[in-house]
């Protein structure tokens, strides 16, 4: 329990510090790609367990945060890909093993 907490912890922290670092001015169209990415992400069913931060910045969606299965991080850069007005997508998520 105790490592649960302090893993839970270090992901609040790790998140907050990305969000932090990614918080220079993002364009209204940035701002919807982030939503609309973040909307499908939310849809899609098997992404579950997950917490992942969308920034957008010129058409280059930024994902980080965890997860704790590798297909779901290869689910999820696909459906950034997919989503209209992306150039590219960099990844910086982790995978997360609660063990």
């Amino acid at each position: 329990m105790r490592y649960a907490r302090t893993a839970l912890l270090m992901v609040a922290l790790v998140s907050t510090a990305f969000c932090a670092s990614l918080s220079a001015a993002q364009t209204g169209k940035d701002l919807e790609i982030s939503a609309a990415v973040t909307e499908a992400l939310i849809r899609e069913n098997p992404i579950e367990n997950t917490h992942i931060d969308v920034k957008t910045f010129d058409g280059v969606v930024i994902l980080g945060g965890f997860v704790d299965e590798y297909y779901k991080m290869q689910r999820i850069i696909e459906i950034a890909k997919g989503m209209a007005g992306v150039k590219s997508v960099e990844n910086r998520m982790r995978i997360w093993d609660r063990n």
